[in-house]
């Protein structure tokens, strides 16, 4: 019997106002993260109607693949609290003592891979790492600099004590000898599994160095510095661009007033109207102090150019266009699985990479499954998209959607679909769709097993399609304003 025993999901923006797993306050867009969301309900209760058909004892491990606490878009303790609520519904109190307590979804350790939204969750893990290496550095020896990474497999636990304590702060949970050690520990950028046989591997990586903009500080040292060599590993772009990252999209929207108008300006983004006011504002208060009417002339207009280039680009990022792909992000991922992840399988598998590969990633909000050609790979790989949970853009995005990755011993990968925008109910699926419906025994597994036309899943179609298409009214609503709710 194939059975579960990798939950994998990402991009759940916990406490942003524009996620689905987010409660609102009524009638409004404001978020009330003292309660869990409808849709977060009835997700987990989605999973577990999937787990409860698992005999073993051993719980499935959940990773959590990045971009799961909102740390751009609204505040840490918002963020914070939502969390809660995630804990509590998967690790709910109960009265029996029982070890493990068969109420607890997963196993006692919960891998995070942090994604470009929670990045400063790695920063955090990481530094703390490098504090308890100070413990034990004997004075006058050599300090070594802190990690940017670790390895791919079997890599060492770094905890992430930010969300191992909001799981250590339940008092229900302290009282089981089997969760007083529930631990979430960090892993980054890629997290590696191999099976037994060591035919198969299943990577996993948020995915946000798939688009440009996210290496952007080693492209402008490559045009500055031109006989400087573009980094190859994972560690030498990570630590080219850590800073920017997390400035950008894991600490900047969290600056206060600042951050709040930063937040809005992103939603503004949508409407090519309010794209043009802002970038006319800003051109306009750059132009009120120079002096002369051709040099004011010639700056806006360059000034003009350069908002073009950024706020206007910003607009045509992935999520914002059609297709599983755009041909850019597509060969970002050609780039990030030829050179850096092949790079860092050769160096800890010594240069045997299994038969068998699957990749696992988050990120771009537009799930997908398929069979995609590499070099450097034997066979193709086999490509999973999680998609996301929150809504972009005030009218329909049809590849826009949610999944669960369940995997099971041998890394036999099937998504479970939750939504797509305009289309909700759940269905099962694999990469290379009918040609591997045979062949994976986890898929003929789950489709034998659970029926989804029962009342839960009518309830998450229900409740998904109603905060989505509250999402599209607010943001739309939003746009049109100059506040934002902090």
């Amino acid at each position: 019997m194939s059975e579960i025993k990798y939950v994998i999901i990402s991009d759940l923006h916990l406490g942003a106002e524009n996620s689905i797993l987010t409660n609102l306050k009524n009638n409004s867009y404001e978020t009330d993260n003292s309660e869990a969301g409808p849709v977060l309900k009835a997700l987990v209760s989605c999973i577990k109607k999937v787990l409860e058909k698992n005999k073993g004892k051993q719980k499935p491990k959940l990773i959590l693949n990045g971009d799961i606490l909102e740390l751009s878009m609204t505040t840490t303790n918002q963020s914070a609290m939502a969390f809660q609520r995630f804990i509590e519904l998967i690790m709910p109190k109960q009265c029996n003592d029982q070890n493990p307590p068969n109420n607890q979804l997963f196993d006692s350790e919960i891998i995070l891979i942090p994604g470009n939204h929670d990045h400063h969750l790695w920063e955090t893990s990481r530094y703390n790492y490098f504090l308890e290496r100070l413990k034990k550095t004997v004075p006058g020896n050599f300090i070594d600099a802190p990690i940017h990474v670790t390895p791919m497999f079997n890599p060492k636990q770094i905890p992430s004590k930010i969300l191992t304590t909001l799981i250590h702060s339940y008092s229900h949970l302290k009282g089981y000898r089997y969760l007083k050690n529930t631990k979430v520990s960090t892993v980054y950028p890629c997290y590696a599994i191999q099976n037994k046989k060591k035919n198969r591997c299943m990577i996993m990586s948020h995915g946000h160095y798939i688009e440009s903009m996210y290496s952007l500080m080693s492209t402008i040292d490559k045009m500055i510095f031109t006989d400087r060599i573009p980094p190859s590993w994972l560690a030498d772009l990570e630590a080219d661009n850590f800073a920017w990252i997390d400035f950008a999209w894991s600490v900047l929207g969290r600056s206060g007033i600042v951050g709040s108008d930063i937040t809005l300006g992103y939603d503004k983004i949508q409407s090519p109207k309010q794209v043009q006011w802002m970038m006319n504002s800003f051109v306009n208060s750059y132009s009120k102090n120079i002096q002369g009417f051709v040099k004011r002339w010639i700056e806006c207009n360059v000034m003009k150019d350069v908002m073009a280039a950024t706020i206007g680009n910003m607009a045509k990022n992935e999520r914002s266009q059609d297709g599983i792909l755009t041909t850019g992000s597509l060969q970002g991922l050609k780039k990030y699985l030829e050179i850096f992840v092949r790079n860092q399988l050769n160096a800890e598998l010594h240069n045997i990479i299994p038969k068998h590969v699957s990749f696992l990633f988050g990120h771009t909000h537009k799930p997908f499954e398929q069979d995609m050609t590499f070099q450097g790979y034997e066979n193709s790989v086999q490509v999973y998209n999680s998609g996301g949970w929150v809504v972009d853009t005030t009218q329909t995005m049809p590849f826009h959607g949610g999944s669960v990755l369940f995997v099971n011993d041998e890394l036999e990968t099937v998504s479970l679909n939750m939504y797509k925008e305009g289309l909700f109910t759940p269905s099962f699926q694999v990469s290379g769709y009918r040609q591997h419906w045979d062949k994976n025994s986890l898929y003929k597994w789950l489709i034998k097993e659970i029926n989804l036309k029962e009342d839960v899943w009518r309830k998450f179609e229900e409740e998904a399609q109603k905060q989505v298409e509250l999402r599209y009214f607010y943001l739309k609503e939003i746009i049109q304003s100059n506040y934002i709710s902090t």
